[in-house]
């Protein structure tokens, strides 16, 4: 869609009362026939009436003027030739600027106009998920890492954007995809993991003075005044741990040293220490003391109580007290925990564990109890009668269930033999009777009283034959402990339908309705009589919700309060995920949700608004509009010839696709004016790129501002990825940068090529000595070519002072450089610096409109329509009124009709 650029509105075409609706087409006709039929008459009618249609086009071929004003299209195709003075022809007689805007502001007011008491919000497409939407989507919901939209094949685009309705279609192949995706997602998202058990050893030289000064050698922590040493320890969950201080301990005075070991900077307990330090072998004193850690970072902290010395002591091995630490093993939890199921779940059941509390061993938790024992690769080898232990704390009595996973090289004429032993008794005895360390599995249950229990694993019948050097042994791989059993654990049948209610509104992203309940509870239902557990069942469910069409399109709009017009607000949960999904490419938080719930969600918009703008998630408007409306996208592929180019290395590309968006991003969250984007003295620069661009005083890699005063460069088109993105592989293209400056930037394209037009000759661009600008003058000699290039090329030759990857020059190919043009309009300029002047200056509003019209298209996610022109210009108008503010600009998109309104009757 080409907006109106209201130049000379119709009333002041010819003098007329008011506008009214009713009469507009009237006097609109009244215009048409003293005003604006004479001027078409005299400059189009040659060529395009009278059964004259060259370029295949016809103005006269109508039975009246109604009908000749409703055609849209032709009518489109005319301002756009008057707007870029492609029409009339070269060497035709042209109307002058005047009259352009006359006949100009005549197609705006007359054929679009469209009265703004009645709003049209357009149609409404049903909407995919886009392979972005989709991933954040995801990631919000399920709180997963999972990212199954890179196995997509591509979005189609339209209008510029992957997010366009009508081009994101569901293929037999995509559906299969989404099929196994959602099965990954599900397993990811109903993950049980057993909390981990932690058997760390803390040396010497992971411990810090915390208190006094201590100091290490050979691997010792010495205490040698009072002080204190501590350390980090992160515990996999809350409970009860084993915390063994390996130490000893010089003599002096009539009294051992004395040490305090404290947990966070609380005393848990003080000791002394009676082990005498005889070298840094040892022996050491082993102090075990059951302490209570909460889940994640603790500080173990060690400290010397009662230093003394007696240098005349005549023993010289009692003249001074010190102490040494060896090493510090923590172990735990001692105690059973409760399943902890994923974030997802932890969310979906407000943190009910989802099993009985379990203990999971690996062999290598279990310490040496008696006879030869070693760890091998995640167990533990008997390799004689004995057996391996770990203490055990139970916290309710009750019968416990006991799962040993064990195998075995055998040897003798009977298989290797082992028994479960805890609280003093033997709880299971068990062959194990495969060959070749293959694991076998053994159970048993056993009642157990509550305490602090040795659990053993024994090896009861060590074999070894020295003839036949034939040996037994035994491998403890892991010891599972579940229970008590009689006490209910994970999610129970009767609590599955609130669930499922549960799940669907989270997924579906609104209130989920009554019979997609009864759907999804009677699919619950269903899994569960096959054998399912109500856990696996609601499994299931997520699976069939992640493929149905109310997880993969966006949600069908409700009208909301009265209807006027055949048009209605859209319900406050449609609200809340167009907003969502126009800042975030991600669904509505819960903060959105619960507005929307309450319905108080439209009149906080601008307080929503920039709240969503200040969160991390909006850097997706940059990643996602940005990166295709200023293509930033396609830096990921550029590639400038390397021996034309041999600076183009080491990530230069990737810098200047951060600096765009460093500056796009500051926009945005700083609510500068839009105008910026045109003309902004100041940059995003990391040290690489300032080195490139020859800036100086910028260090390191982080994107950091940096003023441009004083350079050539300023605002977006002038940063290396918009000029590298414009170029050929080898040479800077005009004819490219004009073009981008026109259609993306002041949203006013130039028609495209005619057909049977000879490209530039590569070889001579590359090699001849003549510069861009005189191979072009030759190429725009052609008569079909040189209206557009008239509108064209100006623009792109002001680029010239820049290569194609973004280096300013002043010579090409030994030529001074010429970046001098005339624009259509009258406006001349030397350079790209004072063009960029004349665009902030005289086209900010074309650049604003452009903008609008982008920005609205990607949060409709559909192209515009004629109706949609009287939102833009409310849009604009709102964004000059408010100094051109992007946060402004935004809320008007959000605050536009398209965006708030429907047709009822049309679903999304």
């Amino acid at each position: 869609m080409t907006a109106p650029r209201l130049l000379l509105p119709l009333a002041l075409l010819l003098p007329l009362p008011s506008m009214a609706a009713e009469n507009l087409a009237t006097r609109g006709q009244a215009v048409y026939e003293q005003k604006i039929k004479p001027l078409l008459e005299q400059y189009c009618y040659d060529c395009h009436s009278d059964g004259v249609d060259k370029g295949n086009f016809l103005m006269d071929d109508h039975k009246d003027y109604a009908s000749m004003r409703a055609d849209f299209k032709m009518w489109d195709h005319v301002r756009q030739q008057l707007i870029t003075h492609v029409m009339p022809p070269e060497k035709k007689d042209k109307p002058s600027l005047v009259q352009r805007d006359e006949l100009v502001a005549w197609i705006d007011d007359a054929v679009f106009w469209f009265d703004p008491s009645k709003p049209d919000p357009g149609h409404i497409t049903a909407r995919r998920l886009n392979r972005t939407e989709y991933n954040n989507t995801i990631r919000d919901l399920l709180f997963v890492d999972t990212r199954p939209a890179k196995e997509f094949p591509p979005d189609d685009t339209g209008y510029g954007f992957d997010n366009i309705a009508d081009v994101l279609s569901l293929s037999p192949m995509l559906m299969e995809k989404y099929l196994r995706a959602s099965r990954a997602v599900a397993e990811d998202a109903f993950d049980v993991s057993i909390p981990d058990h932690t058997d760390v050893e803390i040396g010497a030289g992971k411990m810090w003075n915390s208190k006094g000064k201590t100091e290490e050698h050979s691997g010792i922590r010495w205490f040698y005044s009072p002080s204190e040493a501590s350390a980090k320890v992160k515990a996999p969950a809350g409970g009860n741990y084993l915390v063994t201080l390996h130490i000893a301990a010089t003599e002096s005075g009539n009294e051992p040293a004395k040490i305090a070991l404290r947990v966070n900077g609380k005393d848990v307990s003080t000791f002394d220490v009676t082990t005498r330090w005889k070298d840094d072998k040892g022996p050491w004193q082993k102090i075990i003391k059951t302490v209570q850690l909460n889940g994640g970072d603790s500080t173990i902290s060690v400290a010397f109580l009662n230093d003394h010395a007696d240098p005349a002591n005549p023993d010289p091995d009692k003249r001074d007290r010190n102490v040494a630490l060896d090493k510090i093993d923590v172990q735990g939890p001692t105690g059973l925990l409760s399943p902890r199921g994923s974030k997802f779940l932890r969310w979906l059941l407000n943190d009910k564990p989802v099993g009985l509390p379990t203990m999971l061993l690996t062999g290598e938790d279990f310490d040496k109890g008696e006879g030869d024992a070693a760890p091998d690769t995640g167990g533990i080898v008997l390799a004689s009668s004995g057996y391996v232990k770990r203490a055990v704390q139970i916290t309710e009595p009750g019968k416990y269930k006991f799962t040993l996973k064990a195998g075995a090289q055998q040897a003798g004429d009977e298989p290797a033999k082992t028994e479960l032993r805890i609280a003093g008794k033997t709880i299971g005895a068990f062959s194990v009777t495969a060959k070749n360390q293959a694991a076998q599995w053994f159970n048993v249950e056993a009642d157990l009283p509550v305490g602090a229990h040795e659990l053993q694993v024994w090896f009861t019948n060590d074999f070894y034959d020295e003839k036949s050097k034939q040996d037994r042994n035994l491998w403890v791989h892991q010891v599972k402990i579940e229970g008590p059993l009689n006490r209910a654990g994970g999610i129970q049948v009767a609590e599955v339908p609130a669930l499922v209610e549960k799940l669907g509104t989270r997924l579906f992203r609104r209130p989920i309705r009554d019979d997609e309940k009864a759907k999804w509870q009677a699919f619950a239902e269903l899994a569960m009589k096959e054998g399912e557990t109500p856990l696996g069942a609601l499994r299931y469910v997520l699976e069939g919700m992640l493929v149905s069409p109310a997880y993969l399109f966006r949600i069908s709009p409700q009208p909301a309060g009265a209807v006027q017009d055949g048009i209605a607000e859209i319900d406050e949960f449609s609200l809340a995920n167009r907003l969502s999904y126009f800042l975030w490419s991600a669904p509505p938080d819960d903060r959105l949700l619960q507005l929307a719930a309450n319905k108080e969600l439209r009149k906080n918009l601008p307080a929503e608004m920039k709240r969503l703008i200040g969160d991390w998630h909006a850097y997706a408007i940059t990643e996602d509009f940005a990166g295709q409306w200023l293509q930033l996208r396609d830096m990921d592929i550029v590639s400038p010839d390397s021996k034309r180019f041999p600076e183009w290395k080491g990530g230069l590309g990737y810098s200047m696709k951060r600096e765009s968006q460093a500056f796009f991003d500051h926009i945005l969250r700083e609510n500068r004016p839009v105008i910026d984007f045109l003309n902004a003295d100041y940059t995003f620069l990391d040290s690489k790129l300032a080195n490139y661009y020859g800036i100086g005083g910028v260090k390191g890699d982080k994107f950091q501002k940096v003023s441009l005063q004083g350079t050539p460069r300023g605002g977006i088109l002038t940063q290396g990825s918009i000029l590298t993105l414009t170029s050929e592989q080898t040479r800077t293209s005009p004819v490219k940068r004009g073009k981008y400056l026109l259609e993306n930037i002041l949203g006013t394209p130039p028609p495209p090529a005619p057909g049977g037009v000879p490209p530039l000759d590569e070889k001579k661009a590359r090699f001849g000595n003549v510069t861009l600008r005189e191979q072009l003058a030759e190429h725009r000699s052609n008569a079909s070519c040189a209206g557009c290039h008239a509108f064209l090329d100006p623009m792109g030759f002001a680029f010239e002072n820049f290569d194609a990857i973004g280096r300013y020059r002043t010579e090409e190919k030994k030529h001074p450089i010429d970046a001098s043009g005339q624009l259509v309009r009258g406006q001349t300029f030397k350079d790209l610096a004072e063009l960029r002047v004349i665009l902030a200056r005289d086209m900010a509003d074309d650049f604003t409109r452009s903008l609008a019209e982008n920005l609205l298209t990607y949060a409709l996610g559909r192209g515009l329509n004629y109706s949609d022109k009287p939102a833009v210009h409310e849009i604009v108008r709102r964004t000059k009124a408010a100094d051109y503010k992007f946060q402004e600009m935004l809320l008007a998109v959000i605050e536009s009709a398209p965006f708030q309104k429907m047709r009822v009757g049309e679903a999304e």
